[in-house]
């Protein structure tokens, strides 16, 4: 009793030291990559997954949590200077996904039903990520997974560090793919250009509040339409589709557009709104667009529904 007494006011040196730390997540992701390739790659073909569901002890999962979004792309740096060591066997290095999918769940056991030791995570890899882990999964492990978005707002973080990630729920995130960082040249130093090389596939980044839960959407396209969710139409890179509960989203509601050349952002409405507080011209479906400039930082108010607009270069 005086023994678990002390342990439970003095826990000891041991068990502490086998925490899992951020060095340990990333070399055991890695290690899944390289055995990958080392087992998949033939003739000049480099396979290798992009869609990871990676399993941790929950009080493992709850001290990563906050930093996993600066994990996510740690791993990618070393995923990417993989690529490059390996290109002179395997120079068709191209991947069978567009996006990166990681997920990291909290879980006491895997799926071969073993328990997790502490210090370890389990990780289960896929070519791509064409269904969600929650289906893939469903008959061979029970994964601690929430449908909502972690409430990172709240907290006082750097958004350069999200920046280059989609949160596509919480503990879930995607990046897209960057072909630059697997170019013919090897990449100089990759671990310095990984960040500001993923950045240029974003144009910008529109966020919304639905139900208390912040999202966010990048903007990859130079055309980008906004509408309320309807029956058979999804969101792809030019449709963003909102299940807005108020009704004050409307079908086909506004539309925004990059000029490249001028590096300038401009929005058409086709329903009411403000933008900055101002009420602009309407366009009419069917003929051509009434196009206002859009500042770099802009908030979009459709009835009682807001939208942040936020350039990205």
């Amino acid at each position: 009793m005086l023994n678990k007494i002390k342990k439970w006011l003095f826990p000891d040196d041991e068990e502490s030291e086998i925490r899992l730390t951020n060095q340990a997540l990333v070399d055991q992701v890695v290690a899944s990559f390289k055995e990958t390739i080392e087992r998949e790659s033939f003739n000049r073909r480099m396979m290798y997954d992009c869609s990871y569901l990676i399993l941790m002890r929950p009080e493992d999962y709850r001290h990563a949590e906050l930093r996993l979004a600066g994990i996510t792309e740690g791993i990618l740096d070393e995923f990417y200077a993989y690529i490059n060591q390996m290109k002179s066997q395997y120079p068709r290095c191209e991947p069978l996904a567009n996006y990166w999918d990681f997920q990291y769940c909290p879980a006491e056991k895997g799926i071969d039903n073993t328990e997790i030791e502490p210090g370890t995570v389990q990780v289960i890899s896929a070519p791509t990520a064409e269904k969600s882990w929650t289906e893939l999964s469903a008959e061979q492990i029970k994964v601690s997974v929430s449908t909502k978005h972690s409430k990172y707002s709240k907290y006082d973080l750097n958004p350069n560090t999200f920046a280059n990630i989609d949160i596509l729920a919480k503990g879930h995130f995607r990046v897209k793919f960057n072909r630059e960082l697997i170019s013919a040249e090897p990449a100089p130093t990759i671990s310095n250009n990984t960040s500001q090389s993923l950045k240029k596939e974003r144009l910008a980044t529109i966020q919304f509040v639905l139900n208390k839960q912040r999202y966010s959407f990048p903007m990859r396209e130079k055309i980008l339409k906004v509408t309320k969710a309807i029956e058979g139409l999804t969101t792809t890179p030019t449709l963003l589709c909102i299940n807005e509960p108020t009704g004050s989203l409307q079908k086909e509601h506004f539309m925004i557009k990059y000029e490249e050349s001028a590096r300038l952002f401009y929005i058409a409405l086709f329903a009411d709104a403000f933008v900055n507080e101002q009420k602009l011209e309407l366009s009419r479906i069917g003929e051509n667009p009434v196009w206002h400039p859009l500042k770099s930082e802009s908030s979009i108010v459709c009835g009682i529904f807001q939208l942040d607009f936020k350039a990205e270069v």
